[in-house]
């Protein structure tokens, strides 16, 4: 059975319930063969009902440890987790728990979040600085139209595997126009490698409060 099988009790603040294309860009990625081998630690930014730290653990990965700003929505993801029996595998944190540097390197990183927050450099720093060289980024919450403003704000600490990109639209996404009641559009999802070389700490210390 390849199928995996994510149960969902989706409060009112755990954004996320499969039917976006953003989600279903994110988590198309996390099944592809080549990204979760098995023993993965995940970061989760933004990880509102907890779906993609869900699918992650799902397909091989050992830990998540999920991120968002809304407390509610840590509550929503922590009671799903419990729900698909991966409570003990999942960590929920708010984002002003994440400064640069504060946990140990993770493998993969996913963030659907839309780019006015992606881009800001106080995001950056906490997202970067907590991946180890070589680990695998994956940025939706964006348009077509975003996307290369957004591969601009990361390029100094990211290399871009531009065969992962991917487009998605509404009406292309099961479930999307009856779940939402209307067309939310065309979007997008980017994938890269952070570089290898070590990051400046005082810099991305500074960055992490702009």
């Amino acid at each position: 059975d390849d199928e995996i099988r994510i149960k969902l009790l989706v409060g009112r603040n755990g954004w996320g319930t499969g039917v976006h294309p953003t989600t279903r860009l994110c988590i198309e990625w996390l099944c592809r063969p080549d990204v979760i081998q098995g023993g993965e630690v995940l970061l989760d930014y933004g990880c509102g009902s907890g779906i993609l730290s869900i699918a992650a653990l799902g397909m091989g990965a050992s830990r998540s440890i999920g991120v968002d700003v809304e407390a509610e929505a840590l509550v929503t993801a922590e009671r799903n987790l419990e729900l698909n029996d991966l409570e003990d595998r999942f960590e929920g944190l708010h984002t002003r728990e994440i400064i640069p540097f504060c946990l140990p390197p993770v493998d993969i990183c996913v963030a659907n979040i839309l780019i006015g927050q992606l881009v800001r450099p106080s995001m950056i720093s906490a997202i970067v600085t907590n991946m180890a060289p070589g680990s695998l980024l994956c940025l939706s919450g964006i348009r077509p139209s975003q996307v290369e403003s957004l591969k601009t704000a990361y390029s100094e600490y990211v290399d871009w595997i531009d065969d992962q990109y991917a487009e998605l639209a509404a009406t292309d996404t099961e479930m999307c126009l009856a779940s939402y009641g209307f067309d939310v559009g065309d979007w997008a999802r980017v994938v890269g490698k952070v570089k290898q070389q070590g990051m400046d700490v005082e810099k991305m210390s500074e960055s992490a409060v702009q």
